[in-house]
């Protein structure tokens, strides 16, 4: 299993009462050239979202749509394409597909699909036919065959595990031939149904995912600042600006500082001077904006420098960002007018500034779903349209995404469905889980006598032992821990849940070796 379905295994199997089954696959080996005549669609491209719906038999299910950068069969016309995937989660309903392939979010992949007899798109032959693209410094790009963790493997196949990206890429065009202009069946359903629970709202930077290497090593990320041409007075906008780079640095389980670089006169998207945050489109790098309609664009945030050098994190591969600009726009002073004008500048600098970080928009650009109101996506700071009057606090997707981008060591989140209960009524405890570390979890549920009880195999009584161990961490959100109805037999008054994730093989009884750590009160009623 990769990090992330060990620890989520872990946890349902102990603990989720509402977990569905696991499958386990046989599959026969598949050639390359097999993978290529039985696949009517052969695409390379990134992971833009995931979402999870029920197929026909109530099992959970996930859509992985792709953003295809190159169609080597079967694409023609189509941006994006959506393969189902057998497993995932629904709500608190999970599944596990053993043999069916891993996708991440801003994932480079090369995907073999072909249709179900249901008319679905999937992944050919499971695990077989997904591909991930491997960028790292003085290489070139590699590719990956999904491990196909769990399916037993009949025969061998010629299809490497692991090669270098372009000669394979090659030796497909040459086995397609004409068939990249074919185009898939009306029939064969390609896209992410309507309604589709999305397992993230955030996206990162398109095309390639950068990020800033330096929180790795406890180091804060500075911008410098230039007031000149702000939209709202020298005072507000570097008050702006404090507290742009508060709402980032504030959120709590992302190792993320922001801090003043110091005053600059520098103002553009300039490549190698440093990250600068300038007003008034010196440079004449946007189009003008309308102050007749109050329309278009305020600001624009590029990379403008890069390393060479990749790591991943949270399973996507990120370039190193050494540099990044940002420039308001001219002429749009009516939006920063009357009594919001603090609040406006401030939203559009702190969502600039999550471009700056590595945050792509939400939805509502020509590489997301367009906005809904209510939503997660929609009511993001990073979606792409402005609202105005709310300021610059990031909310649910927006802290979801800085987590994902910059880990600490460990980041546990408990959340109830309820916190006050009576005779009938049923509780769910949920996570939200992050880091990088390996650690042991510990989850716990504390009696109003002060005793506990260990949740876990063998639920000890007054005894810690760990729920999951030497579990690697990795970005989870909503993870289902508990459901119980109380019966009303319970003893009345106040209970809490800990939840702990400490070193591995390490003593949980001693605080120095807790790297995260969260706890939820409820009450209890006769």
């Amino acid at each position: 299993m990769t990090p992330s379905s060990r620890f989520r295994a872990a946890l349902l199997g102990g603990l989720a009462l509402c977990a569905g089954p696991a499958v386990a696959s046989t599959v026969t080996s598949m050639t390359t050239e097999t993978l290529v005549r039985v696949s009517p669609l052969i695409v390379r491209g990134q992971v833009e979202s995931l979402t999870a719906t029920f197929d026909a038999q109530g099992n959970p299910q996930t859509w992985v749509t792709i953003r295809v950068d190159e169609n080597l069969k079967g694409a023609r016309d189509r941006a994006r394409v959506a393969v189902s995937v057998p497993g995932g989660r629904v709500g608190d309903y999970v599944t596990q597909v053993f043999g069916a392939p891993r996708f991440r979010q801003g994932e480079r992949v090369l995907v073999f699909a072909a249709p179900t007899k249901a008319g679905l798109l999937t992944v050919t032959g499971l695990f077989q036919g997904k591909f991930s693209i491997e960028t790292k410094k003085g290489e070139a790009d590699a590719l990956v065959q999904d491990a196909g963790e769990g399916a037993q493997l009949v025969g061998r196949g010629t299809t490497p595990a692991r090669g270098p990206l372009a000669p394979f890429l090659a030796k497909l065009r040459k086995l397609i031939g004409s068939g990249v202009d074919s185009r898939l069946p009306d029939s064969v359903t390609a896209a992410a149904p309507p309604g589709a629970a999305t397992d993230a709202a955030f996206t990162l930077l398109p095309v390639i995912p950068f990020r800033y290497f330096e929180p790795d090593l406890g180091a804060a990320v500075s911008f410098r600042f230039n007031p000149a041409g702000s939209p709202i007075s020298a005072a507000g906008s570097q008050a702006g600006f404090a507290a742009s780079r508060g709402h980032w640095t504030n959120v709590v389980g992302a190792s993320i500082v922001v801090q003043d670089g110091g005053p600059t006169t520098q103002s553009c998207r300039t490549l190698f001077d440093g990250s600068v945050i300038s007003h008034g489109d010196p440079c004449l790098q946007m189009p003008a904006f309308d102050p007749v309609t109050c329309s278009g664009v305020l600001a624009i945030t590029g990379v403008s420098g890069f390393a060479l050098e990749s790591k991943v994190v949270n399973g996507v591969s990120f370039l190193r960002m050494t540099e990044s600009d940002t420039v308001f726009n001219a002429n749009s002073d009516c939006f920063y007018a009357g009594a919001d004008a603090q609040l406006n500048y401030e939203e559009v600098l702190t969502h600039e500034m999550g471009h700056a970080l590595g945050l792509g928009h939400t939805c509502g650009d020509a590489y997301t779903p367009a906005c809904v109101p209510g939503t997660e996506a929609g009511e993001a700071l990073m979606a792409a349209f402005a609202q105005g009057g709310r300021g610059g606090a990031p909310q649910a997707a927006d802290v979801d995404g800085i987590r994902f981008i910059y880990p600490t060591a460990a980041f546990l989140d408990l959340q109830l469905d309820r916190t006050a209960l009576t005779p009938g009524v049923s509780q769910s405890v949920k996570a939200d889980v992050n880091g990088t570390a390996t650690v042991d979890f510990y989850f716990v549920l504390v009696l109003p006598d002060g005793s506990f009880l260990s949740i876990a195999p063998g639920a000890a009584l007054n005894v810690l032992v760990p729920t999951a161990q030497a579990v690697p961490l990795s970005f989870l959100t909503d993870v289902p821990l508990f459901t119980k109805t109380w019966t009303g037999t319970e003893p009345a008054g106040t209970y809490y849940w800990y939840g702990v994730l400490a070193r591995a093989g390490s003593d949980p009884t001693n605080t120095a070796n807790w790297l995260g750590a969260d706890v939820e009160a409820f009450t209890v009623a006769p």
